[in-house]
């Protein structure tokens, strides 16, 4: 790790915004090492839609979470997404396999909605932008604030991913780890 992380006792700021983010459990290095720094700290608060408000179902925000992470190859970030909400959401043990090294044609995922989702996460990690078809295919399933929202959630995880491997986090004790090819 090349930022070590904020030790205890906690700003009271930081531990009661804990409290409620991780319902009682330690908080993640990522957060205990940006939390050192209130801008980054600030930045980071204030672009995660880590809030109740999404349009999305808490299913769709976490299919789009951990094909992104997987895609950008930070275990980190998908082990906890993973660990905390993989089952809570209904995911299955072949869909979490699948946002890992399945695709869009994976047979783990039936739903149309939820392969617009994959093929989404895909195209704007690999191009940066969405074709006229894979518009329509969220057009399809999704709203203008869904489809906002989770163009915004692969940016927002695309940017966790990348700080995940420059700070060099080690990997949560509680948090699933990557599924063998």
């Amino acid at each position: 790790m090349r930022i070590a992380p904020l030790e205890k006792p906690y700003p009271q700021e930081f531990a009661e915004r804990m409290k409620v983010l991780m319902r009682g459990a330690e908080p993640l290095v990522l957060f205990t090492a940006l939390a050192k720094h209130d801008r980054a700290w600030a930045k980071f608060g204030g672009g995660s839609l880590l809030d109740k408000g999404s349009p999305l179902s808490l299913r769709q925000r976490e299919i789009v979470i951990d094909r992104t992470t997987a895609v950008c190859g930070c275990e980190y970030e998908w082990g906890v997404h993973v660990a905390g909400f993989a089952a809570h959401v209904g995911l299955t043990d072949a869909q979490v396999r699948a946002t890992v090294h399945g695709d869009v044609d994976d047979p783990a995922w039936t739903d149309p909605g939820e392969r617009a989702l994959i093929a989404a996460c895909d195209a704007l990690i690999a191009r940066k932008r969405l074709s006229d078809d894979e518009w329509g295919a969220l057009a399809a399933h999704f709203d203008e604030p869904q489809i906002l929202e989770i163009i915004q959630l692969v940016a927002f995880y695309h940017g966790v991913a990348l700080l995940c491997g420059a700070l060099d986090l080690p990997l949560e004790p509680t948090a699933a780890r990557f599924p063998a090819a």
